[in-house]
């Protein structure tokens, strides 16, 4: 398959794109990305995308040069010239040249192909391992992935799908997806120290006319006690959660509730445009 990026004004194979050595997205892991996705061809929110691209670069003092509709029309661009099967847009702002006192941000734009999960995931639910940790400046779509990364080995000989992040108020996230929990028929999620997911967002308005929701600090120790648990993201949707540490979530399998908002969410993504 082929696939095309934007760099700084110029569209190119995939392969071809490049920045230089000095730049601070390699040398001090200084940048910031968003991720989108599209369906039937057509960007989905991606509206949402570049709003929060141009938060986490205003936190990090860069300027993002080109203006929405530019950078939308170049993301479509590469929608089209790019053969995949489902395409995502990745979009990076970096920090530029180390070497200079005012610098210029690298603006990249990439055409990748949506990444998908077992089914399994969606009919049996998925496993977390829990993690203490916080991030940095969490309301920033950052770079760095360096503890996700490094703890990827842990995961695997947990069997692990992802790790459930928390600190010494709640549980905040996963490194790429918002957490949310069922107890009985009332909807929780983190409310603090996380990025806000466009796929979050999505869901809390769908959830609105079928659930009581709450948006709050969630202890760790609260997990004993709820009923089901899932994940959201760009690329996982809705993606029911069964055990966390080994210890059943509920009955350990995909609840009603979870699966009536997987639905829901489906049909909105299929009548979307």
């Amino acid at each position: 398959m082929s696939a095309y990026c934007y760099v700084n004004g110029e569209i190119l194979p995939k392969d071809k794109g490049t920045v230089g050595i000095t730049d601070l997205a390699l040398q001090r892991g200084y940048g910031v990305f968003d991720f989108g996705r599209s369906y039937n061809g057509m960007l989905f929110h991606f509206a949402d995308n570049i709003a929060r691209l141009r938060q986490s670069a205003a936190e990090l003092h860069l300027d993002v040069p080109l203006g929405d509709q530019e950078i939308t029309a170049i993301a479509q661009q590469l929608i089209d010239l790019s053969d995949l099967t489902t395409p995502a847009i990745r979009l990076l702002l970096t920090g530029g040249c180390s070497s200079l006192d005012t610098r210029q941000p690298n603006l990249i734009m990439i055409a990748e192909e949506l990444p998908t999960y077992p089914e399994v995931y969606f009919s049996q639910g998925a496993a977390l391992m829990s993690i203490e940790y916080q991030r940095e400046l969490p309301q920033v779509k950052s770079i760095n992935y360096l503890n996700s990364i490094r703890l990827e080995q842990k995961k695997r000989q947990h069997n692990a799908l992802d790790l459930l992040y928390y600190n010494r108020q709640s549980i905040t996230e996963s490194p790429r997806s918002n957490f949310f929990a069922f107890c009985g028929d009332t909807l929780i999620t983190p409310a603090e120290d996380i990025l806000y997911g466009i796929t979050r967002k999505i869901v809390l308005q769908l959830a609105t006319a079928e659930f009581h929701i709450e948006e709050r600090d969630m202890p760790l120790e609260e997990l004993a006690s709820i009923d089901e648990a899932f994940l959201t993201s760009t690329s996982k949707n809705v993606l029911p959660v069964s055990t966390i540490d080994n210890k059943p979530i509920g009955t350990g399998s995909v609840g009603k509730n979870t699966q009536k908002l997987m639905a829901v969410f489906q049909e909105y993504l299929e009548n979307y445009s």
